[in-house]
């Protein structure tokens, strides 16, 4: 069967949630794409139907459709033949078409991949008392409470030195997080000295989203580590449950609180860091920055007015109020594994405050990708975003260079330590100045295309304009 393209009328408003109050627009482009109108034939088959979807869906919303993408008859039935078993894939020729984006973020995954992916932008569930610890004179002392996790509900506070979980003595975090996890419903007992007083607290256990912040101290200097960048984390399943559609709590409500709980000079740690919801991060980001900073320009694709063509959109996205952390002294930390969002956040920071940054030179991923749910229920994950400074330069495929370039972790960390107790330390260096190579195409024409969306990068959900 031949197909032509297709414009769809009376597309649903495509949701991006674009930053609402901390982005001016820029500049407005269109790319010119055929304008052929065909309503889609009813007798197509579920494995077409989901091509043409996917083939509108690149059309609309794919960087570099304008170079790459072909007409659909270049996809149509050549998935088998190009190693695509409908065996092991489901929708060969779906597949087939996205591994010749040459990109290898550009992905198409099954609806057998999906039912196992969470779209919500969340951290990941866990039945744990939510507390972070931290050894101190062979003891364990609580170092923070997630908010309205298990251990804050039952009172534990920072400061508790932790005598025994049940009848058991912690002998550091990796016992402590074994002792402290279980299954919905479970009552764990703790024995607490808090000041002069010993204290018996029990706690019931319960769904909780993986906090993404944690503090802790070292030589007196307070290190915020951010492990990801997700619109909710930190709360209960149930509360994440009945927020609504434009409602978050998440990685910025935690960084928020971290800066709230310390003073003076401090680490912001995104080392491991692989990105995340790119809101998020953004809305982290603020937090270090005074109004009117700019952190960056956003380069994005949307449908354009005319229901036929992909309009490319730059914003300028700024600072629209102080934030929390303004006129503070932070040294950041990274590594190779830092990577989309935390980027973004070493980027839109370190450019503005010169706060320096030890550690190893970024992974390099300037680009963004929108996460988008098929009518056959597969996942169309689609380069749609790219991000540059706010002088207009990209670190995409070249990295962050760190000021202070050390590999081991345990001396980066005293380094920064020492740096953030001088507190004098300007940023000295810049991006990267070779390719990295993260961005050949290896990938996407392997059978690893098949495999389950990895957590991380910078990403959007937003809905499907073709389902109506």
């Amino acid at each position: 069967m031949n197909f032509k393209k297709i414009s769809l009328y009376s597309l649903v408003s495509v949701s991006l949630a674009l930053w609402t109050g901390c982005t001016v627009k820029h500049a407005d482009s269109e790319i010119a794409m055929p304008d052929e109108e065909e309503e889609i034939p009813q007798e197509l088959t579920a494995a077409e139907q989901e091509l043409v979807e996917n083939h509108q869906l690149l059309h609309f919303f794919f960087l570099n459709a304008n170079q790459k993408l072909g007409d659909i008859n270049s996809y149509n039935g050549h998935g088998e033949d190009a190693g695509y078993s409908p065996d092991y894939y489901e929708f060969p020729d779906v597949y087939y078409m996205y591994s010749q984006m040459d990109d290898n973020y550009t992905r198409y995954f099954g609806p057998y991949y999906v039912s196992k992916y969470d779209l919500d932008m969340a951290s990941e569930p866990t039945y744990s008392i939510a507390v972070s610890v931290q050894p101190a004179d062979s003891q364990l002392v609580i170092t923070q409470v997630y908010p309205n996790g298990p251990g804050d509900k039952a009172g534990l506070k920072a400061g508790d030195t932790v005598l025994y979980v049940g009848s058991t003595k912690p002998g550091d975090e990796k016992s402590f997080e074994k002792l402290t996890s279980g299954s919905e419903g479970d009552s764990i007992s703790f024995k607490i000295l808090r000041g002069s007083d010993t204290l018996d607290i029990s706690a019931e256990l319960f769904c909780y989203l993986e906090p993404t912040v944690h503090i802790s101290y070292h030589d007196s200097v307070p290190v915020i580590k951010i492990t990801s960048f997700e619109n909710f984390s930190g709360i209960s399943c149930n509360e994440a449950n009945s927020a609504n559609e434009d409602s978050t709590k998440g990685t910025s409500d935690e960084v928020k609180a971290a800066l709230q709980a310390t003073k003076g000079s401090a680490i912001i740690d995104l080392r491991g860091n692989p990105g995340g919801a790119f809101d998020a991060c953004v809305k982290a980001t603020e937090l270090f920055l005074s109004k009117g900073d700019t952190i960056g320009t956003l380069e994005y694709t949307e449908v354009a007015p005319d229901e036929v063509h992909q309009m490319v959109i730059s914003d300028r996205i700024v600072a629209t109020e102080d934030g929390i952390g303004k006129g503070r002294y932070f040294v950041f930390m990274a590594d190779t594994n830092s990577a989309s969002c935390s980027e973004t956040m070493l980027m839109g920071v370190t450019n503005t405050t010169q706060s320096p940054i030890v550690g190893m030179l970024t992974y390099g991923k300037g680009i963004g990708q929108y996460n988008i749910p098929t009518g056959a229920g597969g996942l169309s994950m689609i380069t749609a975003m790219k991000l540059y400074d706010k002088n207009d330069v990209s670190y995409h495929d070249k990295g962050i260079e760190p000021d202070y370039a050390i590999s081991d972790t345990l001396k980066a960390l005293d380094k920064a330590v020492e740096i953030a107790k001088l507190g004098k330390e300007k940023r000295t260096k810049g991006y990267g100045t070779e390719k990295q190579g993260h961005f050949e195409n290896s990938l996407a024409k392997k059978a690893s295309s098949a495999k389950e969306p990895a957590r991380g990068g910078a990403y959007k959900v937003i809905k499907n304009p073709l389902m109506k």
